[in-house]
């Protein structure tokens, strides 16, 4: 039987176990998580059509001379 702690949402089973049975702030973290993935991405992606727009006008300029 999992025993209450002073900390709402955690528990302790046997052998000094603790258990996060707080679902909200779980859910929170994964969205939490899900919207850093999400950034991370965009920046990536931001990155890589910089770097195409860097290349197209060093071969626009190439051209121009």
């Amino acid at each position: 039987m999992d025993q209450k702690t002073e900390i709402p949402g955690i528990y302790k089973a046997g052998d000094g176990i603790l258990i996060n049975k707080d679902n909200t702030a779980l859910e929170k973290y994964r969205l939490r998580r899900a919207k850093e993935t999400r950034i991370n991405l965009y920046e990536e992606r931001l990155d890589n059509m910089e770097s195409s727009i860097n290349e197209i006008k060093e071969l626009l300029r190439g051209l121009v001379k």
